[in-house]
């Protein structure tokens, strides 16, 4: 397991928090959890001490595209409309004059301000500059990005004025808009915010979830809990239409960046999740990506004299400028193409003088997306799998997020289950829905983890010690080695995912554990992971001497 150090095996800060594993055991935290073996460590949730102070909480479900805040207030959910009106606030951070604009007020300069302007900063979190969606993500954005010296990470190179340029992390980008969300939900509330529940694609991983959570440390809130969105979509679901009887309820979340696919029974204030299954890297900002290249591509075969123009190339002021004002055009296409069945996609002077004007039908934007769409649908096959399901048996389908209002998805969705989703759902709202009423409600929820987490063994194999299902928090799962051969150190590579292939399995840290001289060969060297009611994997490590007493031992994280 010893192997050299390479900048995909570096973790940031962030893991050091990992080494708190006893105080954390012992603590309660802003809920009070008891766990019940015969339901599969069920989180029970008591009303909360918070409510009786009258401390305000809020949910928030930080999206892609666009965020959503929600709070409790007069026995009710209120979703918290902006000091711009909106409800639903674009993801968006710009930086005009030395002030920082976000969300509308960021959107709405976005053309005349490409070279500072952050956008979908949610697909950069918690991942590393060499990850390879984040390299494909990067050709779409006119910002420069730049990987981090010391983390490793992508850096959003930002011109403040002509003389002075910001490097932002994704992380800090997020901490900005949560800040921006606590700010008017402090105006509309009346009251400080200080605690939240925040929302995070059920596949997202380890690293992800920590850097969600620091990001909103960072922003001034104390994190009550991280849940994943299908679940806060399902208990929205379950306090809309009230039921004791056992209803099992598909949850399809497709949003900007993310799809999930959870199945989950619902009786009354119980929530079981059975199977959770999707993709981390697919969402309408991939249907974006596709249309700007068909269009770029019919723009070059119009005008013969631009087959050789990088319209992705930052150095090229011209084509970062065009890339921009197409990427703003294809999205309103996109969601207008809902409605009709062709529109006309026109820009004047897009390059060079030349006028860009192109017919787009839906058929051909359904022709481009359709083997993304297939994907989900194969999630959804392993989700029935996981949970021992057939089609019929799933009662209600509830759809989540933006990318489910396009018609040829609806219907894909209605044809495989020969049912009609649920249509009085607010897909744009559900989720930050969802985690107010967790902030506040007596509750029984019972998560899983949606990837396995283990030990690297070879170079071509991992060794399971967390399975993919497992619910949360966790019991602790152990892993012995026997310290023979004098070593001085074990290495120890943390992985999580499901891919045979487990190079393309998420790195979450390197860890090296220093043994003492007085340890013989019959010292056993123990190591304890368990993931938390954030699933957020935490890590310890003990040894065992000759004599059988037990001694922890510090962890090193790489």
């Amino acid at each position: 397991m010893d192997g050299n150090e390479s900048k995909d095996s570096k973790k940031d800060n962030i893991n050091n928090n990992y080494n708190t594993i006893d105080k954390e055991e012992k603590e309660i935290t802003c809920s009070h959890i008891s766990t019940d073996s015969s339901l599969g460590n069920i989180v029970k949730l008591f009303k909360k001490e918070n409510d009786q102070k009258n401390i305000p909480v809020i949910g928030i479900d930080l999206g892609t595209t666009f965020s959503c805040v929600g709070t409790w207030r007069k026995r009710n959910v209120e979703i918290i409309a902006s000091d711009l009106g909106s409800r639903i606030i674009p993801s968006i951070v710009c930086f005009k004059d030395k002030e920082i604009l976000i969300g509308e007020s960021a959107k709405s300069v976005m053309l005349k301000n490409q070279n500072s302007l952050i956008s979908n900063s949610k697909r950069f979190i918690g991942k590393y500059f060499i990850d390879p969606n984040v390299q494909n993500d990067i050709k779409y954005i006119p910002v420069k990005i730049e990987e981090d010296p010391f983390t490793y990470k992508p850096n959003y190179c930002i011109n403040i004025n002509e003389k002075e340029e910001k490097r932002l992390s994704a992380e800090e980008v997020a901490s900005m808009i949560l800040k921006y969300l606590k700010k008017f939900s402090e105006d509309f509330i009346g009251k400080k915010v200080i605690k939240a529940v925040i929302t995070v694609p059920a596949h997202f991983n380890n690293s992800q979830r920590e850097a969600t959570k620091e990001a909103a440390i960072n922003a001034g809130l104390e994190v009550i809990r991280i849940i994943n969105e299908p679940t806060a979509a399902a208990i929205a679901y379950g306090d809309i239409h009230k039921s004791e009887e056992e209803r099992k309820v598909l949850i399809f979340d497709l949003g900007g960046g993310t799809f999930d696919v959870s199945i989950v029974i619902i009786k009354g204030n119980e929530y079981t999740i059975l199977a959770s299954c999707g993709e981390e890297h697919l969402g309408g900002e991939n249907f974006n990506e596709l249309l700007v290249d068909y269009v770029i591509n019919q723009f070059k075969e119009d005008n013969s004299k631009f087959k050789n123009v990088n319209f992705y190339d930052k150095n090229d002021k011209k084509a970062v400028k065009a890339l921009q004002r197409l990427r703003k055009e294809v999205e309103v296409i996109k969601k207008n193409l809902s409605a009709e069945s062709a529109l006309i996609l026109s820009i004047d002077s897009i390059y060079e003088n030349e006028n860009l004007e192109i017919e787009i039908l839906r058929t051909t934007f359904e022709d481009l997306c359709y083997d993304l769409w297939k994907k989900c649908f194969k999630s959804v096959d392993n989700a029935l799998s996981i949970a021992k399901l057939k089609k019929e048996d799933i009662d209600d389908i509830i759809l989540v997020g933006g990318s489910t209002r396009i018609p040829r998805i609806k219907e894909m969705i209605t044809n495989y289950f020969n049912k009609i989703p649920k249509q009085n759902i607010n897909a744009d709202e559900i989720v930050a829905y969802g985690a107010a009423l967790y902030a506040t409600l007596d509750l029984k929820i019972n998560d899983i983890t949606s990837k396995s987490i283990g030990i690297q063994t070879s170079p071509t194999q991992m060794e399971v010690i967390i399975p993919k299902g497992t619910p949360f928090p966790s019991k602790k799962f152990n892993k012995y080695f026997i310290c023979k051969n004098n070593l001085k150190k074990i290495v120890v590579r943390i992985l999580e995912g499901d891919n045979e292939d487990i190079s393309k399995n998420q790195l979450l840290t390197k860890l090296t554990i220093n043994l003492n001289k007085e340890y013989n060969e019959k010292a056993i060297c123990q190591i304890i992971m368990y993931v938390d009611c954030n699933s957020i994997l935490k890590i310890k490590g003990k040894v065992n001497d000759e004599d059988n007493n037990q001694v922890d031992i510090k962890l090193q994280f790489n």
